[in-house]
């Protein structure tokens, strides 16, 4: 199978994402790989989303407007029906990627048997500033960071879904062969809209496909406002980890892998209701969860300097935060 000049389906589902759809847009027309086509899903916007993808006039753009609201997961879903590609590749709305990304993935897959691997790459922190996207620092390198030693020394890996839970679920855009979503029925989780995500990747570890990582940067993640402020804590990440336990199919040990991230994904939402209490001057949550668990506390003297030199730096950068 010659890889590169298959067609790649990428989807790109969004919601109010006027302010940063036409930067995403531009990103994935400038891709130095031709062959793809572009499923941009409309969710029900209350803004001028619609208005500013249509400027962009590309043959390659398939516009999809939904009339109402409907979630991520089922824009993603209504996207996937209309794919035509033998690679199916993820955008979000507000992100970008640089002009290479395409080209060295799909570079790097054509050394393996179609069908069996998906592939994905480190993703580049940045700030949203009036400037435009200001690089922070390597995803990998801020949040997993004994994957990206990994990375490091050998600039790419086969993870297995053990692998894949023992580095603590890295966040992830990965390219997919649609051969394996569209045998196997593949759809994302209607109930989830945040983490759906995780649970699909899942999916695919559960019918057999193994997952390649590589130490290349070139998906931007925006860090809006809204991801620098005090945010009340969601339990999207328990409720997919919840799924997947309860799904079953997996090996035992894989199995009580899972069991442990979720107890391990409870605690630390613990520590942010905590946090968030604090924040937002909630004397009755901040007693009660202090009452429940004391350490956290101690838990939050250990985190506070490493969250002040961050915030510090997200100031300088030019980042906002309320």
């Amino acid at each position: 199978m010659n890889i590169m000049k298959r067609l790649v389906s990428i989807i790109m589902p969004a919601y109010n994402a006027e302010k940063y759809i036409g930067n995403a847009i531009e990103s994935v027309l400038a891709q130095t790989y031709p062959y793809f086509e572009f499923i941009i899903v409309n969710d029900g916007s209350k803004d001028k989303t619609t208005e500013t993808v249509k400027v962009f006039k590309d043959k390659r753009i398939k516009f999809i407007d939904l009339p109402e609201n409907r979630g991520v997961s089922e824009a993603r879903n209504v996207a996937l029906s209309y794919a035509k590609g033998d690679w199916i590749a993820f955008i979000d709305a507000d992100d970008a990627w640089k002009p290479e990304r395409l080209e060295v993935l799909l570079g790097i897959l054509s050394k393996y048997n179609y069908g069996e691997y998906f592939i994905a790459d480190d993703s580049i922190v940045c700030f949203d500033t009036p400037a435009g996207l200001k690089p922070f620092g390597s995803e990998f390198m801020l949040s997993y960071k004994e994957l990206y030693n990994l990375l490091d020394s050998k600039n790419l890996s086969v993870l297995s879904p053990k692998d894949f839970i023992n580095f603590r679920t890295p966040l992830i855009q990965p390219i997919i062969p649609s051969k394996a979503i569209k045998e196997n029925n593949l759809k994302f989780n209607p109930l989830l809209n945040y983490a759906e995500d995780l649970e699909f990747y899942f999916q695919l570890f559960k019918i057999g496909l193994k997952l390649i990582l590589t130490k290349e940067a070139m998906y931007f993640y925006r860090l809006t406002p809204g991801s620098l402020t005090a945010q009340k804590p969601s339990d999207s990440t328990i409720k997919a980890l919840e799924c997947l336990v309860n799904q079953g199919g997996f090996p035992s040990e894989e199995t009580k892998l899972l069991k442990n991230l979720l107890e391990e994904r409870r605690k630390e939402n613990q520590y942010k209701m905590f946090t968030y209490a604090i924040k937002n001057k909630d004397v009755k949550n901040f007693l009660r969860l202090t009452i429940k668990d004391p350490f956290l506390v101690l838990k939050l003297l250990i985190r506070l300097p490493k969250s002040i030199k961050y915030r510090i730096i997200a100031l300088l950068n030019g980042g906002q935060i309320k």
